[in-house]
């Protein structure tokens, strides 16, 4: 069994794993040969692809995290705000998860747009049970995450549903109603005898930071609770790794590179390293590109989680990139069905996103201040060729550009430099009124009383050197558009 991308199904393909779908007419069963209509369905509704069976990948070892079943009646507990209901599938997770001999969530998500609420609380209770379960927490502390991560989003439903989904940008007013979605889910389940403070704690609290940037309270490091710690973290792993009307979707690989470059910031490091164990970069069944320019289906785990065992397409030859000598110096350079938004085919998602690329057409500007060379080419590179970039040596050049220019749509500030700091420069902006400006400060400097001064500052955020392209690009997007930080 393997993963197809779903712009790259085909008619008279074998579904070997079950689509599942609130609406059980839209499920598409196992064993169903794929038609032009069934692909169009996929399409339309923004699935990422399905898992099909043929000669070539019956080696392919896929393991099943959680029952079928447990799965469907999760969906349908959530989507009915039901709490009974919930606890039992809470209880369902624990232990089918704790049957595994070995703990890692293999499988590529099968969930369209409109399901995309139900289905994403499910998965981050599955992830979340499975970090918890590497962490050796008791089994009852399991089972009240498992209850909270599947309640961290019912907050929502008191929300406009047209907000929810919207696929253009979001207008202020309408951010600050989705960010008060965790303290209406903690409202609803204080009402409910059957949920333990701890878990509705770990509802209220899991949009919070470790560096204190995050809501409702902005809570700093110890102060938000375990429970919370890792629901966050999963939570924005899923998140990142899901297609929605508003943006693409990213790769395992990246989306965990994203959480280890978010550890101290956004995420706890003990919580991101269980992660790391548990969801494998490259799942079995996925499609990768070898530095080689081999293309290959991934087939099974090995010790090294970045490095799997691999099945080659031209020569059928099975590869362990882990044990291999002839392929020692091979590596993986693309997961397969992962592109850039901007690369993407016109279909399915780019057809929804039409009205979104229009507004994009003219590129924005980011301003990039630092007094090393080294680091403006490499914060440049980083971003690729979507902005139009403008590099500036000094606070004062800063300051002079924006007078002259007016305000970038983002500016990347280094701290520590001579004659007038990064610091200081914002400072000063912001006493001339420049209130809107969207800053993150790219520093090396690492303590908690300069992260309190940035956002004393009104920085969007603060990233310490160095830090990987996929990091820095999600975090400046946000930064630009708050609309991509909606979870």
């Amino acid at each position: 069994m393997r993963f197809v991308a779903v712009d790259e199904l085909k008619p008279g393909m074998i579904v070997g794993r079950k689509i599942i779908n609130k609406r059980r007419n839209a499920m598409i069963e196992k064993g169903i040969t794929l038609n032009e209509k069934k692909i169009e369905h996929l399409i339309s509704n923004g699935y990422l692809g399905a898992y099909i069976v043929d000669d070539f990948s019956e080696t392919v070892e896929i393991q099943e995290t959680a029952d079928e079943k447990t799965i469907e009646k999760g969906i349908d507990a959530v989507s009915d705000a039901n709490i009974g209901s919930i606890v039992e599938v809470a209880s369902d997770l624990v232990k089918d998860i704790s049957k595994l001999k070995r703990i890692s969530v293999d499988m590529l998500d099968l969930r369209s747009f409109d399901d995309y609420t139900y289905h994403h609380s499910v998965n981050v209770a599955i992830y979340a049970v499975a970090v918890a379960t590497r962490m050796r927490l008791p089994e009852e502390r399991i089972q009240e995450l498992a209850v909270a991560a599947l309640c961290h989003d019912l907050g929502k439903s008191k929300i406009d549903p047209n907000i929810i989904n919207k696929k253009g940008r979001l207008e202020d007013e309408e951010f600050e109603l989705i960010k008060k979605h965790p303290q209406l889910g903690y409202d609803i389940l204080y009402k409910s005898f059957n949920i333990s403070s701890p878990a509705r704690q770990a509802v209220l609290c899991h949009h919070e930071n470790e560096n204190g940037s995050g809501y409702p309270n902005g809570m700093v490091g110890d102060e938000i609770p375990l429970y919370a710690k890792i629901i966050h973290a999963v939570d924005v792993y899923d998140a990142l790794t899901s297609r929605r009307p508003y943006k693409g979707p990213y790769s395992p690989a990246d989306a965990l590179e994203y959480v280890q470059n978010g550890v101290n910031i956004l995420f706890d490091a003990k919580v991101v390293e269980a992660m790391k164990s548990v969801i494998p970069a490259y799942p079995p069944g996925m499609d990768v590109t070898l530095s080689t320019g081999e293309k290959a289906v991934v087939t099974a785990h090995t010790n090294n989680a970045l490095r799997p065992r691999v099945k080659i397409y031209d020569s059928g030859k099975e590869v362990d990139l882990a044990m291999n000598p002839k392929y020692s110096n091979v590596f993986i350079i693309d997961s397969g069905f992962y592109k850039e938004e901007e690369e993407a085919s016109e279909s399915g998602v780019e057809k929804l996103n039409e009205d979104r690329g229009k507004e994009r057409e003219a590129k924005k500007v980011v301003l990039i201040v630092d007094d090393n060379k080294t680091s403006i080419l490499q914060t440049r590179a980083a971003l690729g060729t979507k902005y139009d970039i403008v590099e500036l040596d000094s606070g004062i050049a800063c300051l002079n550009y924006i007078k002259v220019k007016g305000v970038p749509d983002l500016l990347i500030m280094d701290i520590d430099m001579p004659v007038i700091s990064g610091m200081d420069t914002v400072e000063k902006l912001r006493e001339r009124d420049y209130k809107d400006l969207n800053v993150i400060f790219l520093t090396a400097i690492a303590s908690k009383e300069m992260v309190m001064r940035c956002r004393k500052a009104g920085a969007k955020d603060y990233i310490l050197k160095p830090v990987s392209p996929v990091y820095l690009r999600e975090r400046a997007e946000i930064a630009m558009d708050k609309n991509l930080d909606r979870e």
